[in-house]
């Protein structure tokens, strides 16, 4: 299973609706500050746990919508959903699973519309408090009971901020990486001899014929029970000291890290705290591998790192990306990213791309399938051009290739004689270096002077080009590569 789309609709930077569509895999978000990328996070966040109790709906919605206008997203799951039911759910929830062009299809909603609806028999009030599901039966999003509890097992989502919470780091709870961590290496722990001495041990301790904390305890015991007896009448009262549920017997621990001093990890600063986080993520990806293309035979967890790149050396980095890739494999991971070290490996087959820009007050996003002046699109320095305007000597290496592989034009005087005919004027010379001395100049666009700047970096003999000349040819090329 997995998140097929996110439907955004003015949600703090987004007015209007937005739809993104996802590969089950990798996905980067791409882009300057302020563009919308981390708000696709949040609005997932947002569909899980609601508005935060110091939160009202005006503080979400997008300033330029509408006062008629609500604030929604919705997340369209797809896949083996009934069996994600049957193994960790209720079954009666089967029935909000439709089919979508042959694929099992679930829609889950939150909104700040206010509403009555008819669910079933009853009449039910909808407001943002409330996460919805959509009914296909009654063609309509209804909230029914414990549906909230049921999302939690179908849909498992790990932030990690670039502000991020240390709680989520090194929380042991078994819905968090670490617990999970926990949980899969105690494995059949809980069933083995040294937990049955350890059971037999508690129980002597606290209940045992002898000198025992019950019996200590149970002192106070009589003296509370005799006097609420006076008091209220009839009542007994008693301390209960129960063996803890194995599910959480190890919440209790801590993440201690020594780094000159020895403090837990909540106590760290945020850069150590993330570099935790995404260790443990790689760790988790080496756990996952057992399961062999499976993921079913785990509850589905979803990943959204924001800025992983954050505090990360080059080589770490590539590191981590090897690590996501190998969890992308079995669950789905969102990474919102500035980094070119992450981006030199994106695979427009199996990878999703978007490309988030701002025009005014307005979000644009880009697709990666809409970056396609190459047949091998998006490059990083196409990708670079889009989310950035940054122009890279790669770019117009890649954007002067083609053009020459796409004319067929491949010697200097081909593709010269081709860029004069669309009106390029030849107003540069270059200076050729043969065996160490320099040959007259001689007049060439500057497409082509770049282009030999860069592949010639031995020669002194040229002045070297300005920024504004790298961006006009590329933004000429670009043109003629269209």
């Amino acid at each position: 299973m997995h998140i097929a789309s996110i439907t955004i609709k003015n949600y703090k930077l987004f007015k209007g609706e937005h739809t993104f569509v996802f590969n089950a895999g990798l996905t980067f978000l791409v882009g300057e500050n302020n563009t919308g990328k981390s708000t696709v996070f949040d609005a997932v966040n947002f569909v899980k746990a609601g508005l935060p109790k110091e939160k009202k709906v005006s503080d979400i919605k997008n300033k330029f919508a509408g006062p008629d206008q609500c604030v929604s997203c919705t997340i369209k799951l797809a896949g083996d959903i009934k069996k994600i039911i049957n193994e960790f759910s209720e079954k009666k929830y089967e029935k909000y699973v439709f089919d979508e062009a042959g694929i099992e299809t679930l829609l889950i909603q939150r909104s700040s519309e206010e509403k009555t609806i008819k669910q079933g028999t009853k009449d039910v009030n909808l407001d943002v408090k409330k996460v919805t599901i959509w009914n296909p039966e009654s063609a309509q999003f209804e909230n029914p009971s414990g549906i909230d509890s049921v999302l939690g097992t179908l849909f498992e989502a790990q932030f990690v901020w670039a502000d991020m919470d240390p709680d989520d780091v090194s929380d042991f709870g078994t819905t968090k990486i670490c617990g999970r961590l926990l949980n899969e290496a105690i494995g059949d722990f809980f069933e083995g001899e040294q937990w049955k001495n350890f059971t037999a041990v508690h129980q002597e301790t606290f209940h045992g014929a002898g000198d025992s904390l019950g019996k200590r305890a149970g002192k106070i015991e009589q003296q509370i029970k005799a006097i609420l007896q006076s008091q209220y009448g009839v009542a007994d009262i008693r301390f209960d000291f129960s063996l803890p549920e194995t599910a959480t017997f190890y919440k209790t621990g801590e993440i201690v890290v020594d780094d000159g001093a020895n403090t837990k990890l909540e106590d760290k600063g945020t850069g150590m705290q993330r570099a935790v986080a995404l260790v443990i993520i790689q760790v988790y990806a080496q756990s996952i591998a057992k399961y062999e293309g499976d993921p079913t035979k785990t509850r589905p967890l979803f990943f959204f790192i924001d800025e992983p790149e954050i505090c990360l050396h080059p080589k770490a980095q590539h590191q981590l990306l090897d690590a996501l890739i190998e969890i992308a494999k079995l669950r789905q991971i969102f990474v919102s990213t500035h980094s070119p070290y992450l981006l030199q490996r994106f695979n427009s087959k199996s990878h999703s791309l978007f490309v988030f820009n701002k025009k005014g007050t307005d979000v644009n996003v880009i697709t990666a399938n809409t970056l396609d002046l190459f047949g091998w699109s998006p490059s990083l320095g196409e990708i670079n051009y889009r989310a950035y305007q940054i122009y890279t000597i790669e770019f117009h290496n890649e954007l002067y290739g083609h053009l020459q592989e796409k004319e067929g034009k491949f010697k200097e005087t081909e593709i010269e004689a081709f860029l004069v005919s669309k009106g390029h004027a030849k107003t540069k010379t270059w200076v050729r270096v043969k065996n160490g001395n320099p040959e007259t100049g001689y007049p060439v666009t500057s497409m082509t002077f770049i282009r030999n700047t860069i592949h010639h970096p031995e020669n002194r003999q040229n002045a070297n080009f300005t920024d504004k000349e790298l961006k006009d040819s590329v933004e000429a090329m670009i043109g003629l590569a269209k």
